[in-house]
């Protein structure tokens, strides 16, 4: 077995999301986990449509999808009395899917439960979490990283180990150790929100609402959210005074006593405690998300307020973004250089993204303050991270647009315009249903296609002149990094053969010609889509084929 050319430091999601999709492509790793044992917790539930996407590309969303239950809406009793039903708020109205956009709704599933589906993938490369294994020291160079790493044993027998790597990748949280010891600023401020969250099961609650109480001559709160697990509630409780919390956590029978006062009912039985812990959060990120080869994902990079549910997605999309140009350095047919757009293209989404959270945090503190209920969970559309782009990156190429100064300008806003549909390079790649494998007949979609190990260069109806120069420029990227699809309208047909790895797909339904129709019917046929699902570039031809692969590879 080839040495690990990665040591990942942390098992979260994004921890767990970086080490699959490097073992995807092939790449040799180690991940480490501090603690003993794994998350145990339901927090970081909900997947947004665009993490949804990430899953299918990562060969999940089955698995993702069997064990996730929808938004619920939350039901607010009456106080007092506990029982009557004062409001019920719909966070989140259901959306019909369309052709571009499969997975339109948000998923819950417990961040627990998403982690054993992760590992149990990363299982079949042969990798395992070593866990009650930390990093304690390291230190690089220019040519790969020199770890210390501390394993205990079942019977606390320590074991001190030095190894080399040619990258570190921090998950380690906000309290990890590799963002402090690589110097980065991590400048913020804490948020007015003290609380008590945790996994309880509980009895003589239904699973069809989130069920809130709220008295209004306190600041005090209860929700319970119902999981994907029988009888698992997520709760939320503020107390009056924070000072109380050590003591409801302390046992069972004081967060049953804290229940059934706050929500006058006596009917609510608290079985057993999972987890329940004090949560303060802050809202903090780093200046910058790596030095030299070491870099940081997640909360070790960032931390926000949980309102909006942002940062277990935002998370493992900064690995989703990594992965894949960290995968062609180490096979040495990328520069190390292209390690820099990583933080370039993730500060300024991760920048919009912690004022989208502290502004949605204010408004449902307003709006339940003031009893405006419905106003205070209404959510805008861009928090699906659906129109999350990095179009001002300096790898990507767009002949819409007239040079990268002008890119610039199209691309203000990180998590994009909610009226601007036209397509550019650096935004999520939308899906095409209704394609058929010419040769084979079967139908399929872009989405199906798509994977974190190649690019996917789309060809719209090549003129049978033009087909063989730019699969001769295809063919001398490195092996492996794109597949060459040719897509033709419905009814159409192909004269030149193709290479054996290529495909030609009939858009019978006409939705790919659709979606992508500004492009093609504007002069620009070439659609190359990253291995992360974003746009990288779209060209008129050959020549921005060939200036597009010299912004990636060294061959």
């Amino acid at each position: 077995m080839a040495l690990p050319q990665v040591l990942v430091v942390g098992s979260g999601p994004a921890g767990l999301v970086l080490a699959l999709s490097l073992a995807q492509n092939g790449i040799p790793l180690r991940i480490i986990e501090k603690r003993s044992e794994f998350h145990q917790s339901q927090r970081g539930a909900g997947v947004q449509p665009r993490s949804i996407e990430l899953y299918k590309f990562l060969g999940l969303y089955d698995e993702i999808k069997a064990g996730s239950i929808p938004v619920l809406p939350i039901r607010n009793y009456k106080l007092p009395g506990g029982r009557e039903v004062e409001s019920v708020v719909t966070l989140l109205p259901p959306i019909e899917e369309t052709p571009g956009v499969p997975y339109p709704n948000p998923l819950m599933i417990g961040q627990d439960h998403a982690e054993s589906i992760l590992r149990s993938h990363l299982d079949k490369f042969g990798i395992e979490v070593e866990r009650s294994t930390e990093l304690v020291n390291f230190q690089q160079d220019h040519d790969g990283v020199t770890a210390e790493i501390l394993k205990r044993s079942d019977n606390d027998k320590e074991t001190k180990e030095t190894a080399r790597f040619d990258f570190l990748i921090g998950a380690d949280g906000a309290r990890g150790v590799t963002r402090k010891q690589l110097g980065l600023t991590f400048l913020g401020e804490s948020t007015s929100t003290h609380s008590l969250i945790g996994d309880v099961f509980v009895k003589g609650l239904t699973t069809d609402a989130f069920h809130s109480w709220r008295p209004s001559d306190t600041k005090a709160m209860l929700v319970f959210r119902p999981t994907e697990i029988a009888g698992l509630f997520y709760i939320i409780l503020s107390a009056t005074d924070p000072a109380d919390y050590p003591k409801i956590s302390a046992s069972k029978e004081n967060l049953q006593e804290f229940v059934n006062t706050l929500t006058n009912r006596d009917d609510i039985i608290i079985e057993s405690i999972r987890t329940l812990a004090e949560f303060r959060p802050s809202v903090r990120m780093v200046n910058k998300f790596g030095e030299g080869r070491a870099f940081v994902v997640g909360d070790a990079a960032h931390v926000h307020s949980p309102a909006g549910g942002q940062g277990m997605n935002s998370s493992i999309q900064d690995s989703f973004n990594l992965a894949w140009k960290l995968s062609l350095v180490c096979k040495n047919v990328s520069p190390l250089s292209i390690l820099d757009t990583y933080s370039d293209e993730r500060l300024p989404i991760i920048q919009e993204m912690l004022a989208k959270t502290v502004e949605v945090h204010k408004k449902i503190l307003e709006g339940v303050e003031n009893k405006n209920t419905q106003a205070a969970w209404d959510r805008p559309k861009s928090l699906n991270q659906l129109r999350v782009n990095c179009r001002w990156s300096s790898i990507l190429v767009d002949e819409q647009v007239e040079d990268h100064e002008g890119a610039k300008v199209v691309a203000r806003n990180a998590y994009g315009s909610e009226t601007d549909d036209q397509v550019r390079a650096g935004d999520r790649a939308p899906d095409a249903s209704g394609l058929v494998n010419i040769k084979s007949n079967e139908k399929t979609s872009l989405f199906s296609i798509l994977k974190p190990t190649y690019h996917t260069a789309l060809l719209f109806n090549p003129p049978t002149t033009e087909l063989p120069v730019l699969l001769d420029t295809f063919a001398t990227w490195p092996s492996e990094t794109v597949r060459v699809i040719v897509v033709l309208p419905k009814g159409g047909s192909l004269a030149t053969d193709l290479p054996k790895d290529a495909a030609v797909l009939e858009d019978r339904e006409a939705h790919a010609h659709q979606t992508y129709k500004q492009m093609v019917d504007g002069g620009f046929p070439v659609v190359i889509i990253r291995p992360d699902g974003v746009v990288g570039a779209i060209a008129k031809g050959t020549a921005g084929v060939n200036t597009y692969q010299k912004k990636l590879f060294t061959v």
